[in-house]
C-alpha cells in the first residue's frame, strides 16, 4: 500500500516537474516585458527589420512613382529602435496595467521632405505637396505595422472591455510566481515519495528518477508538437514583421526547453543509476 501511495506521490511529482517547465519557458517570454523599459530588442532583429523595411518601402515606390533609395535612408537604424522601444513599452504597459500602451509614431518630416524634393514628384508641383504627406504616411503605416503588427485601436478597445471583467495584470503577476510554485511543488512530492515508501531514503531516487524521466519525455513531446502545429507558416502568412519578432522569441524558448529536458534526462540517469548502485 505504501508502494502504492508512493508512486501516486510520483505521478504528482512528474505533473509538477512539467508545471516547472512549461511555467519557466512561459516565465522567459514574459518576464522581460515586464521591464520599465520594455524588453530589449536585438540588433539582429533590427538587422532584420531594417531588410524587411526596404521591401515594403521598394514596394510603395513601385506603385505611388517615387525613387525609394532616399526614403529607405530616412528610415534608418535609430527610427527602428525608437520604434521597437515605443512597441516594448505598449507590451508591456498592457501586461503591467492590464491597458495598451500609446500609440506608435515616428516623425516623417524627413520623409515627406525628400517626397517633395523628388523629381518625379516635381514635375506636378501643384499636388506635391498632398503626395508627399499621403505616401510619408502611408510610409508610416506599413514601418508602424512591420514594428507592432496589430491595430492598435481595435486591440485598446478589447483591453478596455477585457478589463472590465478580468484583472489581466495580477493573472500576469500570478502566472510570472508560478514556477517557483511548482518548484517548491517538486520538492514536497519528492519528499512524500520517500517518507512513503519506508526505510532506507535511497529508495526514493527509483521514484524521483522515473517522474523526472517522465517529465523529460512529456517537456520533449510538447516542444515537437509545438513545432508540428504550423503555427510558423500561419504567422508568416499573416504579417512579415510578426514572423521575426515570433523567431527571434521561439529561439530562445525552444533552446530553453531544449536545456529543461537535457536536465530532467541527466537527473533520471543519475538517480537510476545511484540507485542501483546501492542495491548493488
Amino acid at each position: 500500500m505504501k508502494k502504492i501511495i508512493a508512486w501516486f506521490f510520483a505521478l504528482l511529482l512528474t505533473g509538477s516537474l512539467i508545471l516547472f517547465g512549461v511555467c519557466l519557458v512561459g516565465h522567459r517570454v514574459i518576464a522581460p516585458a515586464m521591464g520599465d523599459e520594455g524588453a530589449p530588442v536585438s540588433d539582429s532583429l533590427i538587422r532584420e527589420e531594417m531588410d524587411l523595411a526596404r521591401e515594403r518601402i521598394n514596394a510603395l515606390a513601385d506603385l505611388y512613382g517615387f525613387n525609394p533609395e532616399p526614403v529607405i535612408a530616412a528610415v534608418n537604424e535609430d527610427v527602428l529602435k525608437d520604434l521597437n522601444s515605443q512597441a516594448s513599452l505598449w507590451w508591456s504597459s498592457m501586461l503591467r496595467d492590464g491597458k495598451a500602451g500609446k500609440e506608435l509614431r515616428w516623425d516623417t518630416k524627413e520623409v515627406e521632405q525628400i517626397l517633395m524634393d523628388d523629381p518625379a514628384v516635381q514635375e506636378n508641383p501643384d499636388e506635391a505637396e498632398y503626395f508627399a504627406y499621403s505616401v510619408s504616411e502611408e510610409i508610416h503605416k506599413s514601418i508602424v505595422n512591420m514594428v507592432l503588427p496589430m491595430r492598435q485601436l481595435v486591440f485598446s478597445l478589447g483591453l478596455e472591455k477585457a478589463g472590465k471583467r478580468v484583472d489581466l495584470a495580477n493573472i500576469v503577476e500570478f502566472f510570472l510566481g508560478m514556477p517557483w510554485a511548482a518548484l517548491a511543488l517538486c520538492a514536497l512530492f519528492a519528499g512524500l515519495s520517500a517518507l512513503f515508501d519506508g526505510r532506507p531514503v535511497r529508495r526514493a531516487l527509483r521514484y524521483i528518477g522515473s517522474a523526472l524521466g517522465a517529465a523529460a519525455l512529456v517537456m520533449a513531446a510538447i516542444a515537437v508538437m509545438y513545432l508540428c502545429a504550423g503555427i510558423l507558416p500561419m504567422i508568416q502568412e499573416a504579417s512579415a514583421g510578426l514572423t521575426l519578432q515570433y523567431q527571434s522569441v521561439i529561439t530562445g524558448s525552444l533552446l530553453l526547453t531544449a536545456g529543461i529536458v537535457v536536465v530532467f534526462a541527466a537527473g533520471c540517469v543519475v538517480c537510476l543509476l545511484k540507485c542501483r548502485e546501492k542495491k548493488a
